[in-house]
């Protein structure tokens, strides 16, 4: 009871501070309280972020997209987008993960230059030693510079708490190969800012760049010399910097404030089943982040709604592995705009919020069955809270 009555208190501080804070910053906004300075690195950043590549420029030969704002571009830049990846990994039970970089994975590029295609090859094929592919939603990427400042043992702390708790919870950080925690990621595969943008632009556009100057190879094998005519690397450090500005100075989503009394009374019934049904073990309300020297970042609190940990959510669900992370475990979604979203799972498959919570299994069956006893009253109750989020 001691566990519910914290996580209440928390989700009722979240709440009353959507309520009696300063104006939020709108969608697509940048954070309150940047320099002059810092404002102008977001614009910048947001500009590098929306060029389209063209072949000239460094474009494939192998890639998803022109640009990143392709991807995230609804419903302003930053947001998320129509397109669904294709990922591949092998699996070795029971803990070996291999992200078959020797043949073109784990992210399989679905397009090609024309020059490519006139050798004929049109996409990248899944390896045949894979033991699975996933498909992936773009995520937004609203909030993620406080998300990127939250300390590790923040994160850890949580890892520690579950290792205690009951009803079946027992999340655990992803690492990187070099031992850093992951939070990016469907599954908090990757670390840092920094490195979710750096790892894009060859992954999705096949722009080389400085840390990544050899391009994408088709499943293993080097793409023809003379199917990429700009020479690497093929964006600079400086401009990879200009986009992490941007997305670390993007403001998390606004909360909705309901002034209607019956929307408003019916959202804070629904906050308290989120932390009564438990859902607030994995999806914590907020979070804070460390000391950054920058003040639009440092020690403020996030109302990210996630411990990002990952966990394991059932085998209807399952499919790559990751770095530590099975086939079945997936970080907690971050739950900061689910309103402005229409397609719900990591792969888009859901096409509600209450469809999302029915597929939850594995660690989160016992919340999700508890939700599905519900009445009528109180599920919709939870999911007018959840629109304010």
């Amino acid at each position: 009871m001691k566990e519910r009555s914290v996580l209440g208190a928390l989700l009722l501080g979240v709440v009353l501070c959507a309520c009696k804070s300063a104006k939020q910053p709108e969608l697509g906004e940048p954070l309150a309280d940047l320099t002059q300075a810092q404002r102008a690195q977001f614009d910048e950043g947001k500009k590098v972020f929306q060029r389209v590549f063209e072949p000239k420029d460094g474009l494939g030969p192998l890639f998803n997209s022109t640009s990143c704002a392709e991807c995230h571009e609804q419903p302003v830049v930053g947001g998320v987008g129509d397109e669904i990846e294709i990922h591949a990994t092998r699996f070795l039970a029971p803990n070996s993960c291999d992200p078959l970089f020797q043949e073109g994975g784990p992210v399989i590029q679905q397009d090609a230059t024309p020059l490519l295609r006139a050798k004929g090859i049109e996409k990248e094929q899944i390896p045949p030693s894979a033991t699975s592919q996933a498909r992936r939603s773009t995520p937004p990427l609203f909030g993620f510079g406080l998300v990127d400042a939250i300390p590790e043992s923040a994160i850890l702390s949580h890892e520690r708490r579950h290792g205690a708790y009951r009803d079946g919870i027992a999340g655990h950080a992803n690492r990187t190969i070099d031992g850093r925690v992951g939070r990016f990621g469907r599954k908090a595969a990757v670390a840092t800012l920094s490195d979710f943008n750096a790892g894009a632009f060859p992954q999705e556009m096949g722009v080389t760049t400085p840390s990544s100057p050899v391009e994408e190879t088709i499943n293993g094998t080097p793409v023809p010399p003379d199917t990429d005519p700009a020479p690497d690397p093929e964006i600079t450090a400086e401009d990879i910097d200009k986009v992490t500005a941007f997305t670390r100075f993007l403001a998390p989503p606004p909360r909705q404030v309901f002034t209607n009394h019956t929307n408003r009374s019916l959202a804070r019934r629904g906050q308290k089943l989120f932390a009564r049904l438990e859902c607030a073990v994995c999806h914590i309300p907020k979070m804070k982040t460390g000391p950054t020297g920058i003040k639009a970042l440092d020690r403020k609190t996030v109302a990210l709604y996630s411990d990002l940990l990952v966990h394991d959510m059932g085998a209807a669900l399952a499919d790559i592995c990751l770095g530590q992370a099975h086939p079945s475990d997936f970080r907690t979604e971050l739950l900061m705009g689910l309103r402005f979203r229409e397609k719900f799972l990591h792969d888009g498959s859901a096409k509600t919020v209450q469809e999302a919570i029915e597929r939850h299994g594995g660690e989160a069956q016992n919340a999700r069955d508890r939700f599905k006893a519900l009445g009528d009253k109180d599920k919709k109750a939870l999911l007018k809270f959840l629109e304010t989020i």
